[in-house]
């Protein structure tokens, strides 16, 4: 393949200015001419460092990653770049509760709460967990104002957080989720998937799947989903995903997330999406009475609530977030780097594998995979470790003759079948990301560079700094 000085000068000093620990070759690659950047560090002005840095200005492009609570900056040639996938941005409303109230009292083909409520009504109200963007403490407050309304008591009110399969929140996090004064006027506890006697069957989908539901949530005379509306491997969060996965059976979750229906599904898709349809089934079953959603900017303040009728106030909001997170790119990348979107998205693997399951269909196959998540939590799931440590191949074998495999693990098998190479920058140990079939890099940077040796110093690159926050579609034509 031919040299490319440019891509050679960038690569030895440009990307490795932005990570101190990897060390520089003091010389331009298959010379014994000295790298004018280092030159300059060593304080030798030389004529050539003008130049230096007019490759480094035209081939480098510097993208801000969430990382944890902070950020990674990560230069990628500008040249090989075909596109940064981001949210498109639009404002926050100035008085969020304001924006959440109009919703509630003027509700999308539904009555308002105070109407359908009855004195004597018990209440669910289903809330996200810690793993999502706090949402709750903006509108159970609105909420149980306008059930106070109905003369609805707050003892006969009780806060399921849809926790899916994920581990239960701590007092601290439902404290962040709810606030104090909510916890100490109504009774909050945290859905258990597996805890059978806690749950009721309440009908078969046409897709054949058993829905089980919480029983509080099942029994109680008015149920109503709360949450924010999100891209995700349903097509989008909120909705009929606060009933399945979010208060459901451990059975009904993976049946809902099997391996045919997970390689079908996309991000920001809803049509010929069967995990959204066996959702929404669920969802009829459960019998809601009233939603309200908010669809929030990359800040996380609300650009809009939705409320009412658990179909058409959600579509309602499906519509703008369509709008704010459906991203066109011109063709599929041989090199992509997801990240998963920083805190509370990337603190397990569990979770940060969304960074994989929105970006790998976007890769020509055989080509590079960078992931970037913090994962301070671990892994997240012994379940889910146990699995990945058979290998990709084994567990793709397993789900694809019908095994009940890891859902997770299954998409990152998927990923990893579809790349030829699965970088992970993480604060996991390298020997754990290696047992799992990843390749351990300290810096972006570092996988980037390795990535051009396998995929070539033309390779197509697509930057996603928040991955699961969008939902990218290749342009057709």
């Amino acid at each position: 393949m031919p040299c490319n000085p440019s891509r050679q000068l960038f690569q030895q000093s440009a990307y490795r200015s932005l990570d101190s620990q990897v060390p520089f070759n003091p010389y331009l690659p298959g010379t014994k001419t000295l790298n004018p950047l280092n030159r300059f560090r060593k304080g030798l002005w030389e004529n050539d460092f003008e130049q230096a840095v007019r490759v480094m200005k035209i081939n480098g492009r510097i993208l801000r990653y969430p990382y944890g609570k902070g950020e990674l900056k990560v230069r990628v040639p500008e040249e090989n770049l075909i596109a940064v996938v981001e949210p498109r941005d639009r404002p926050g409303v100035e008085d969020e509760i304001s924006e959440i109230r109009k919703a509630m009292m003027n509700p999308i083909a539904s009555r308002r709460l105070v109407e359908i409520a009855k004195p004597d009504s018990t209440v669910a109200i289903v809330v996200d967990d810690h793993t999502r963007p706090i949402t709750a403490r903006k509108i159970v407050p609105v909420l149980l104002e306008e059930l106070g309304n109905a003369n609805v008591r707050d003892r006969d009110i009780t806060i399921v957080v849809g926790s899916g399969t994920h581990r239960p929140c701590t007092p601290e996090e439902l404290r962040l989720i709810l606030g104090e004064d909510i916890l100490g006027r109504i009774d909050v506890v945290n859905h258990d998937a597996k805890d059978g006697d806690n749950l009721v069957f309440i009908g078969m989908t046409s897709g054949g799947n058993a829905v089980w539901i919480n029983r509080i949530v099942a029994k109680a005379d008015i149920k109503i989903l709360t949450g924010h509306i999100g891209t995700i491997g349903h097509g989008f969060t909120g909705g009929r995903k606060s009933v399945l996965p979010a208060v459901a059976g451990e059975e009904t979750i993976y049946y809902n997330h099997r391996h045919e229906w997970l390689v079908q599904s996309r991000f920001g898709q809803l049509s010929g999406n069967p995990m959204h349809q066996d959702s929404m089934e669920a969802a009829y079953l459960a019998n809601i009475d009233f939603i309200i959603n908010l669809v929030l900017n990359i800040q996380q303040r609300v650009v809009k609530a939705v409320a009412g009728d658990m179909t058409l106030a959600w579509l309602e909001g499906v519509e703008i977030a369509k709008e704010m997170y459906t991203i066109e790119i011109p063709c599929p990348a041989d090199i992509i780097i997801s990240s998963a979107g920083g805190l509370p998205k990337d603190a397990t693997l569990f979770q940060s594998i969304k960074a994989a399951q929105v970006s790998y269909p976007l890769l020509n196959k055989g080509g590079v995979l960078i992931l970037v998540a913090g994962c301070d939590e671990g892994i997240g799931d012994e379940d889910l470790h146990n699995w990945l440590k058979m290998g990709p191949k084994e567990v793709l074998k397993r789900a694809q003759r019908g095994e009940r495999v890891h859902f997770m693990a299954d998409i990152l098998s998927s990923a990893c079948e579809r790349a030829g190479t699965v970088f992970l920058k993480s604060e996991l140990p390298d020997e754990t990301v290696r047992e799992i079939g990843l390749q351990p890099v300290d810096s972006v940077e570092e996988a980037l560079e390795k990535a051009f040796d396998t995929a070539g110093e033309n390779a197509k690159v697509l930057c996603m700094p928040h991955g699961p926050e969008t939902a990218p579609v290749i342009k057709e034509g």
